[in-house]
């Protein structure tokens, strides 16, 4: 639910020309994240989805592609908000697993952060005017990735999108960037949690995640 190769430094050196895509598993060490079973939780199936879609990026020369975390060392939300700073990615996909609304719901959902907070003075400077115009650009991006997505995982899991939604993304409060948070199914709900119980499925999502990738670059 909403809310780490080791885990990485807290910088990520620019690389002209090449776009970077950090992809951001949800939970981590004793944050286990929900329960799938005594051996299986949240943290589990986003980390292994995270690497599968690393390995499936990892041929594309012209892009870049690092995880928040590859093990289950704990990483802070702060830690998370710090290599975002640093690394500036052209695009932040953070991967979840929900929960709840009784047993019958099911499905994924994408999220994107619509950045409501932004000032709404009449009077603004122009440092003020060029931000909103990056900020409105990362979340016509943030949309237009969303998009993209929502088509590819309908590919896995036909008829089960949720619609696209507006909410805040933790780990981005205060950077104005290209982003979603996928929840990727319910653990409550048996066929969900079936289905992202089996690695089948779990590398069809990957390579779904990733070709959408492609697409918007």
């Amino acid at each position: 639910m909403l809310f780490g190769l080791s885990w990485l430094p807290l910088s990520a050196s620019a690389e002209p020309g090449k776009p970077l895509v950090v992809i951001d598993p949800a939970h981590d060490g004793s944050d286990k994240g929900v329960r799938f079973s005594d051996d299986v939780y949240e943290k589990d199936v986003t980390l292994a989805i995270a690497r599968s879609i690393q390995k499936e990026l990892s041929p594309i020369q012209n892009l870049r592609v690092q995880l928040t975390r590859d093990s289950n060392r704990a990483v802070s939300i702060r830690d998370r908000e710090q290599f975002v700073r640093n690394a500036a990615p052209d695009l932040f996909i953070s991967l979840h697993i929900n929960a709840g609304f009784g047993k019958k719901a099911s499905g994924f959902e994408i999220y994107f952060p619509g950045f409501k907070g932004q000032a709404q003075s009449e009077n603004k400077d122009s440092s003020v005017i060029l931000t909103d115009m990056a900020r409105n650009k990362h979340l016509n991006d943030s949309v237009r990735f969303a998009y993209i997505l929502q088509k590819n995982l309908e590919q896995v899991f036909p008829r089960k999108g949720r619609g696209l939604r507006e909410a805040a993304v933790p780990v981005l409060e205060g950077i104005a960037k290209p982003a979603i948070v996928i929840e990727l199914g319910f653990v409550s709900n048996a066929e969900d949690k079936k289905q992202l119980l089996d690695k089948d499925i779990q590398l069809a999502i990957a390579k779904a995640i990733s070709k959408s990738i492609k697409e918007l670059f």
